[in-house]
């Protein structure tokens, strides 16, 4: 096999060359600088620029390969030199891409079709959109040409070898130089003083071991199914900053001090953690079982981190190391401010201090549902901002099951795992209570259970406080297959222990991470149950049961689906739900005839007959949560559901069958408003405007909105202060 490699000289390109090397490639290195001295007999090294196209032509005229591995493609002029260079005498093209071709917006985890691939204009383009765009353009560049590809879209990587490149004398990179990343958290655990983390971190991120990776490149350079394919190469944990701290301290059994700091405090004393994993709102979370259905398997974590620490070097030359006395003197400060505040903070003699909202869900679960009289009188409790130009508060509430909800929800998805992230969102649903909001919405993958347990804690806290469960409406989700971020197991691990291993989910299943069995569904609830808690819950949904449609193909999938609302049907019996519903993203707005289409007339014939097999009453599927917002507006305007005959839109057919549409997405997950409505903004926020479109629409019974902070509570709750808008004022918008 006669092979060049383009770039085997650092951190990733020399792992690749090894592995080739085992695999018994006959190896020839275009690189500037010199691959590991001790490889060097065993390769041809061409010390050449790629950019030179002409230097290029000259140097291949006489060659050809069997494959060709390209790791240090980053603009599309590179490839398209390389393919000029070698016409019709290359195999087969590997390119090394990246993950960071996908949004990072919001946490999903994209499959690879999930992005769009074509050439974009770079000029003016610098930083990350330069890498970002250049690498699609790359692939793009590789699409169109007539050789057979194969893309690898790495997400981080990490491994003992980083900073460091492969000379003959093998130097570290310096601290300021973008790589490295790998030992930063590994040097300050190991160094045994205090750890700052970003108390207001939102990043959650994947990794990749070095040789995993290089193991992927090896694997799927010759497979026979990866001819122009793309697959994502990732490992199975999914990471906070925090979390990562924590693991490499369990590896090295060492206990550190983790000290929260506010961003704004970090960047006054001049340390900058963004180079590393990050620490915004941004999140890095594609999918790797195209690549898993290969053969090809990530390493497990706990069997990598250990190497992370043998390699960790001295400390003069440990990436990002010089900031180290800065930080341990920042901790110190805070932690003595700390004592000094709760000093002064202590109660006095025979004063009762407040129950924090932190209490723990008791082992007892709460009983009751939201029921009237108390969802419906919360003008008495209640001290939400009145609507103009009236005193009542019924246009507020709606009708739900016996009782009534508020038009606009709390909604409990976005976050990192840490303790300040749980605090934030439990105060911010006792303020969201204590001003009218009664719809709490959550499921058991948001957080990783994290979310529903804050929800629980929520409540226990608002009955303390006089507003009993009964006053609430409490939602959550079932069909992802999630890991518990309080389990010490890995991630993979956690899964297949506790769901493949006992029979709930087959393999497939645990590939795409989600399954509406039964049985599946029946432990889920309980679990939900469990970390909510609670006795009953009010809803709970089925959650993107489209997902299945196209593995299961329409019959299947609707007779999957009839079975999964009998078990509901039976937890309705038996007192654990009070109804349930669909929460979907595509299924229900996508055209007709199309893979994943969700048919609501289908779904509610299944429930049909789930409830005559259960108890021959009426059915108990009540409620349909999907996406709308004033720029994804198609469940309202786009006629996909077919109803005795008629098409109608999402939010119609909802609307016509008697169900309570609760709206996610609706401020746009923060995201730009269309220009035209920013003529309706007159001095209010792009949410709010959002928001009110939402909530004004007779269609939508509650709108969600995420709200982890008291401020976004008010900002929310500023819109049922404003007149609502008439559909007529709203629709030529949207339809513009």
């Amino acid at each position: 096999m006669n092979t060049l490699l383009l770039g085997g000289n650092r951190f990733v390109g020399v792992e690749i060359l090894w592995h080739l090397l085992h695999a018994g490639h006959r190896l020839t290195v275009l690189a500037l600088d010199s691959p590991p001295a001790e490889i060097r007999p065993h390769i041809r090294w061409l010390q050449a620029d790629r950019n030179q196209e002409a230097a290029l032509k000259t140097l291949f005229a006489s060659e050809s390969f069997d494959y060709v591995v390209d790791n240090i493609a980053y603009e599309p002029h590179q490839v398209e030199r390389l393919l000029a260079a070698l016409p019709g005498r290359i195999g087969r093209y590997l390119l090394t891409s990246t993950t960071d071709v996908y949004s990072n917006r919001h946490p999903r985890a994209y499959r690879e079709d999930q992005v769009e691939i074509r050439r974009y204009d770079l000029t003016g383009l610098s930083g990350a959109d330069l890498y970002n765009y250049g690498k699609r353009s790359c692939e793009a560049v590789l699409r169109a040409s007539e050789v057979a590809w194969s893309v690898l879209r790495p997400c981080m990587v990490s491994g003992p070898r980083d900073n460091l490149t492969g000379a003959p004398s093998p130097r570290r990179l310096h601290w300021f130089e973008e790589s490295g990343r790998s030992h930063f958290w590994v040097s300050r655990v190991l160094d045994g003083g205090p750890i700052l983390l970003c108390s207001r971190d939102e990043v959650l991120f994947k990794l990749v071991l070095v040789s995993d990776l290089a193991r992927a490149a090896t694997h799927i350079l010759t497979h026979p199914d990866a001819v122009n394919q793309v697959y994502n190469v990732t490992g199975d944990e999914i990471w906070t900053n925090e979390r990562l701290v924590r693991a490499l301290a369990t590896a090295a059994k060492s206990d550190p001090e983790i000290v929260h700091v506010p961003n704004e405090v970090l960047e006054q004393a001049g340390l900058d953690y963004s180079p590393i994993f990050g620490t915004g709102a941004g999140w890095t979370l594609p999918d790797n079982s195209k690549l898993k259905a290969t053969g090809w398997q990530p390493t497990p974590a706990e069997k990598w981190l250990s190497l992370l620490l043998e390699a960790n070097a001295r400390p003069d030359m440990r990436t990002w190391y010089h900031t180290r006395i800065q930080e341990v003197a920042l901790a110190r400060h805070i932690q003595r401010h700390k004592q000094q505040r709760a000093l002064l903070a202590a109660p006095q003699a025979g004063v009762v201090a407040p129950a924090r909202s932190t209490t723990p869900v008791a082992t007892t679960p709460i009983t009751g549902f939201l029921s009237n009289p108390e969802s419906g009188h919360w003008q008495t409790r209640a001290t939400r901002p009145q609507q103009q130009g009236s005193t009542a508060l019924e246009s507020f509430y709606r009708p739900f099951q016996a009782g009534k909800v508020s038009g606009i929800g709390l909604g409990t998805w976005m976050g990192d795992l840490t303790a300040a992230t749980d605090q934030r969102y439990i105060d911010a649903m006792l303020h969201a209570a204590s001003r009218g909001i009664n719809v709490f919405d959550t499921a058991i993958n948001y957080r990783h259970m994290k979310a529903e347990r804050c929800v629980g804690n929520a409540v226990r806290c608002l009955s303390a406080q006089g507003i009993p469960r009964q006053a609430l409406c409490i939602t959550s989700k079932g069909g992802y297959i999630t890991h518990d971020a309080d389990d010490n197991r890995a991630a993979e691990r956690y899964l297949r222990e506790q769901y493949l291993d006992s029979g709930l989910i087959d393999d497939a299943e645990l590939q795409r991470r989600h399954s509406i069995k039964p049985p599946f569904i029946a432990q889920q609830l309980e679990h939900t149950l469990s970390n909510l808690g609670l006795a009953t819950l009010d809803v709970y949904y089925l959650h993107n049961p489209e997902d299945e449609l196209p593995h299961l193909g329409q019959e299947l999938f609707y007779t999957r689906l009839r079975e999964s609302f009998v078990e509901l049907e039976k937890a309705v019996m038996a007192g654990k739900i009070v109804c349930y519903g669909l929460a979907t993203w595509h299924g229900l707005r996508v055209e007709e005839g199309a893979s994943n289409h969700l048919s609501l007339q289908r779904a509610v014939s299944a429930a049909q007959e789930a409830a005559a097999i259960v108890q021959g009453k009426q059915h108990h599927l009540c409620a349909v949560q999907l996406p709308f917002n004033v720029r994804d507006h198609h469940s309202l305007t786009r006629p996909t559901q077919r109803l005795n005959g008629t098409m109608l839109s999402a939010l119609h057919a909802i609307k016509e069958l008697g169900m309570h549409a609760f709206t996610s997405a609706t401020v746009l997950q923060g995201g730009t408003i269309p220009a035209q409505f920013r003529t309706m903004a007159a001095g209010l926020s792009e949410r709010t405007v959002a928001l009110r479109a939402a909530y004004s629409l007779p269609e939508i019974g509650t709108a969600l909105v995420g709200m982890r902070r008291v401020t976004s509570v008010e900002e929310a709750l500023a819109v049922a202060a404003l007149p609502a808008l008439a559909s007529e004022q709203i629709l030529p918008h949207l339809l513009t």
